[in-house]
This record gives C-alpha cells, structure tokens and sequence, in this order.
C-alpha cells in the first residue's frame, strides 16, 4: 500500500520553492474566511472557517470568547458539540443563580475566565475599585466565553507557512476589572498542530483578580468506549479505563483534579486517542503557566463528553474573600497551548 500522501506533505512542501506560481492565493492548500450564520440559535454570530493541506479544520467563533467552536481531522469532528447548538447572543453568565454559562456552553474549547473559574460563587468585593459592590457574584467559569471579540486580523502568511487569526476579548465593567484576552491561532498550511498564544492584560489601574482555564472538550466519534488517555496521565489512565466512557441515562459527572509531573523541560503533554479510528488528540503546555489541571467526565445520554482542562491555580473561597492569582496594575499574563492531531491513517 502506496505511504498516504497526508505523511509527505512536508517533503513536498520543502521541495516547492515555487509555490506561489503554482497556487497564487494559496486555497490548494488551505484558507480561512469569515462567516455569519444564517440561521438557527446561532443566527448573526461571526465564525472564522479554517482549513489546511493535512486535513485539518477549526472555526472560531469570533463572537463567543474567540474560542475554537471545532476541531476536525477530514470529516471527523474531534469537538464536543452539544445540544445548544452555538446559541447567540449568549445568555448572560450570572443568570439562573450563575448557571447561565450551562445555556452557552458549547464547542471544542471553551476559555474560561478571566477572573475566575468553578462553580457560582460569592465573595467579598474590592470596594476600593468598586465602591457600589461589597459583595460580589462570581458566576460558572467566569464571562470571557460569552463574550464578542475585536477581530484584529486573519489569513494567511505566505512567508511563514501558515493560516492566522488575532482577536482581542475584552471584560470589564464601571468602578471594576478591564481585563483582555489578547488571543493568536496558528496553524502550519502542512500541519497537524494548532498554537494558541493567550495574553490577558489588567487595562486597569489596581491589581485585578485573575483565573483561566481551557476547557477542552472531546466527544463522539473519538470518544467512545474504546479510548484511551496518552501522555502523562500515568496511573489516572487505568482509573480512566475502568470505567469505560458508555453514555447512560442516570450517569453523573465525574470531576478529578490531577497534579501530574512535567517533563525535564517544564511541559506536560496529555490527550486521548481512539485506536476503533485511529485518531487522537494531544495538547501541550507550560506547567508553570498552568499549573492546575481538570479531568471532567459527563458520560450522561445526551450529554456525553470528556473535558481535558489545563488553568491556573484552582480559586477558593477563604473567610469569605476570594483567593486566586492577581494581575497587576497595568501588568500582563503570557500562556501557551498547542493542540496536536494525531492519525494512524
């Protein structure tokens, strides 16, 4: 059997030096485009729609956080997709007693933040910044992720060989936190790897409370009961196997919170495969960065998906008063995430 061609896409791309006579707008190998839905709950949201060369595709979903909505390798969906279907406008985080986020939540990754994570909580505000505020409500994972983007660019950068995308998220209130997401997503017009690299700057002039978590959602068809967690899960991966992901009516939610060892250099890798399709998923970060790291299984009919989540340090509730990390005035937070696609085809 000829060697797929997906596996020498990088030697002919090497060999190419002439590509630009051959495919002047680059669309034989890949492209982006901008979008607007049309109809459904995700009617007037804006999506950025990418593809390359190896057979990858993401979307962003410029309007909800600037997340990765999709993850795909050909015609396989590699994402969660649930049963709200990308809804817009997202309904609004602290409603339903903070649950609001359980209306929106949807897609492959979900960034969570930025000045908390976890469930609903309240805590003492900072009545120095807000003077109008001494109790504050913190609602399910934060509001970045339903909130709309400043697209600041996309394309693709003939000179370095990939396809781009740079938006800004910004979350901030009178007498509060100005907090931004500052977000660039790569990917090689050859590669199976997608960079995400994060910048969350404090706009404000007080240090400002600061959490962020990816969560990174993996459901039917690479989940299923015969996958697997790769990479440094150690002993949780027989813990994983034991009970096997085989969606149940009555199934609850399982949530772990791991504290695995980096590799020599500082960096943790985990992910999962599916032997039953030969594909897996691999994601790669700075343990330093993050230094938390959240397994949720939802094995319920209906539901059915596994989140790997990397974040920072978990926030608490200590004597009334939230406990978490802080940016200072004017300062800023550098994070890192690759997603690798792996395929045995």
């Amino acid at each position: 059997m000829p060697e797929p061609l997906s596996h020498r896409l990088p030697e002919i791309a090497s060999a190419d030096a002439d590509l630009a006579a051959k495919s002047p707008d680059l669309r034989a190998l890949g492209e982006i485009r901008l979008m607007r839905l049309e109809d459904g709950p995700g009617r007037g949201q804006r999506l950025l729609v990418a593809r390359n060369a190896a057979g990858i595709g993401f979307e962003i979903a410029v309007d909800r956080g600037f997340d990765l909505s999709a993850l795909s390798l050909g015609q396989v969906q590699l994402g969660w997709h649930s049963q709200n279907q990308m809804r817009f406008p997202a309904q609004l985080p602290s409603s339903e007693d903070g649950y609001g986020f359980l209306r929106n939540f949807d897609g492959f990754l979900v960034t969570c933040g930025l000045s908390y994570y976890g469930p609903p909580r309240r805590a003492a505000g900072d009545t120095a910044v807000s003077p109008h505020r001494p109790q504050r409500d913190y609602p399910q994972h934060g509001e970045i992720a339903s909130l709309p983007a400043r697209l600041v660019g996309y394309g693709l950068d003939a000179d370095a060989g990939v396809i781009f995308a740079e938006g800004v998220v910004r979350q901030s209130g009178v007498f509060g936190d100005v907090l931004e997401l500052h977000r660039r997503v790569e990917l090689g017009l050859y590669g199976r790897t997608i960079t995400i690299a994060d910048r969350v700057a404090n706009c404000g002039f007080n240090p400002a409370p600061h959490a962020l978590l990816y969560h990174c959602n993996f459901g039917y068809p690479l989940l299923d009961a015969t996958t697997e967690l790769t990479g440094a899960f150690g002993d949780f991966a027989g813990r994983f196997a034991a009970l096997p992901p085989r969606p149940r009516p009555e199934t609850r939610e399982i949530v772990d919170h791991l504290t695995l060892p980096p590799d020599g250099r500082g960096d943790l890798a985990v992910g999962l495969r599916n032997p039953a399709i030969g594909i897996g998923v691999e994601l790669a970060y700075r343990q330093a960065q993050l230094p938390s790291l959240v397994v949720w299984r939802s094995y319920q009919s209906g539901v059915f998906a596994l989140g790997i989540e990397p974040g920072t340090a978990l926030p608490r509730i200590e004597n009334g008063e939230l406990v978490t990390e802080t940016i200072e005035a004017r300062g800023s937070r550098d994070y890192g995430l690759a997603i690798t696609v792996t395929s045995e085809i």
